[in-house]
């Protein structure tokens, strides 16, 4: 009897051990739920402030209401260091640039992207004389793919000259480009012989700076869900 009941004591307080530990466990995950919620709310305070990051203004990286995407380099490079599936591109870009209807700005571009299945569609501004109906380069290339049901693409390239510097493509292509840039994709910008060369072979030389930036470094911050 008296061994029954050493071991019923034995029993009894380990039983007391585990309760015991129970509680700890409890009130340690609901501490760590009540200061987690603390920091929250003092991010928010501090954020709210204009104190966020030691009395800085926010990061617009640190912000909760704002998506954070992958985002592809940005940066320039000597047309000779290009892969040659960017050269490809900009050789597309090229060529239908020749094709410009430009009677009014006489400012030709030409533009070109490569769809997910390879395959590289091109286009050319085609102005109007009302001006608004007229269709820039990036947005014909993009709609002559579209039109033939390719709706992702990996690369894209816009050509023009300009005697300040690059061309980059307008704020509505901007938003054209982005409603078919699931992700991030790169897009090469090179200037294109000036008039003086007009027609030269080839049109883009080794040396010429081409930068390279992409759909999401253009728009950032885009639009792109209307739920």
């Amino acid at each position: 009897m008296s061994d029954k009941r050493k071991l019923l004591k034995k029993y009894m307080k380990c039983l007391d051990e585990m309760k015991s530990e129970l509680k700890r466990r409890q009130l340690k995950k609901t501490l760590k739920t009540h200061i987690k919620a603390l920091n929250d709310l003092e991010c928010e305070l501090k954020r709210r402030e204009g104190k966020h990051t030691g009395g800085k203004r926010g990061r617009v990286c640190d912000s909760s209401n704002l998506p954070h995407p992958q985002i592809l380099d940005e940066y320039t490079t000597p047309y000779c260091r290009l892969r040659e599936e960017a050269r490809e591109l900009l050789e597309a870009a090229v060529v239908a640039r020749k094709e410009a209807y430009v009677p009014y700005s006489k400012f030709p571009v030409g533009a070109s992207f490569r769809s997910k299945c390879g395959y590289v569609y091109s286009g050319c501004n085609i102005e109007n004389v009302a001006f608004t109906p007229g269709c820039c380069a990036e947005r014909t290339a993009l709609a002559k793919g579209v039109s033939e049901g390719q709706l992702t693409y990996t690369a894209g390239a816009v050509v023009a000259y300009h005697p300040k510097g690059f061309t980059t493509p307008c704020g509505v292509c901007r938003q054209f480009l982005r409603e078919f840039a699931c992700r991030d994709f790169p897009i090469y910008i090179a200037n294109a012989p000036c008039p003086d060369r007009e027609g030269a072979i080839p049109a883009i030389r080794d040396e010429d700076e081409v930068l390279v930036t992409s759909v999401y470094r253009l728009l950032p911050h885009s639009f792109s869900t209307f739920e």
